[in-house]
């Protein structure tokens, strides 16, 4: 198949953005290519992207559902607390039907880093981890960590030599709990960013809550 990713379009690019994905389509469907295309979660400053059209002509629509703390972010927090996700699915629906519905999910974490610099400065840093990379700095720092049902996952904190580091890790428990919303609303399935960052265990999770 052919998936599309362009992010960040313009409003004045979104309608040659949407007649391409339309003559896409034609194309990836003379020639049996399953076609989808990548989504933020949504919101005001995406709408343009016509989900309701993608929908129409893609076979499926994926939502990535996850950056709802981003490098560069201003705020510590979850790459994809279960809010996050639930509500993303939820709005994604108002345009997109289930059946072609994917939820995106991160095979991935944060690990954030406040800290004041030697100018009094509060500096906020962050770097990816895959999820065993993230669980190994944990206790490479003895950061403590504690499961937190609102977010759904582990989320590990602590001070070291005048950092403070955070982190809301993700697992296959995470995933699962991830994955009884995509049950809950009878989507066509998952994908993940990116492939190789996941313990073995999620799989045995996706399999058992995917169709």
């Amino acid at each position: 198949g052919i998936n599309v990713d362009f992010e960040t379009i313009t409003t004045e690019c979104s309608r040659a953005y949407i007649e391409f994905i339309r003559e896409l389509s034609i194309m990836c469907r003379i020639n049996g290519i399953v076609l989808s295309v990548d989504n933020y979660v949504p919101t005001s400053s995406s709408d343009h992207y016509d989900r309701a059209e993608q929908g129409v002509v893609a076979d499926y629509v994926i939502m990535m559902g996850y950056d709802e703390h981003y490098g560069g972010g201003s705020e510590a927090g979850s790459v994809a607390s279960l809010d996050f996700v639930k509500n993303g699915i939820v709005n994604t629906l108002e345009s997109v039907p289930a059946q072609k519905l994917i939820n995106a999910l991160p095979f991935y974490t944060r690990m954030w880093d406040e800290y004041v610099d030697e100018n009094g400065q509060q500096v906020l840093n962050s770097k990816a981890y895959t999820m065993r990379g993230a669980f190994d700095r944990v206790e490479e720092l003895g950061l403590v960590t504690n499961w937190s049902d609102s977010v759904g996952q582990y989320v590990a904190e602590g001070d070291v030599e005048g950092h403070h580091y955070s982190v809301w890790l993700e697992d296959a428990r995470s995933i699962e709990e991830k994955m009884k919303i995509v049950a809950e609303y009878d989507l066509a399935g998952v994908s993940a960013w990116s492939l190789g960052g996941e313990y073995p265990q999620v799989w045995e999770v996706i399999t058992r809550y995917n169709k």
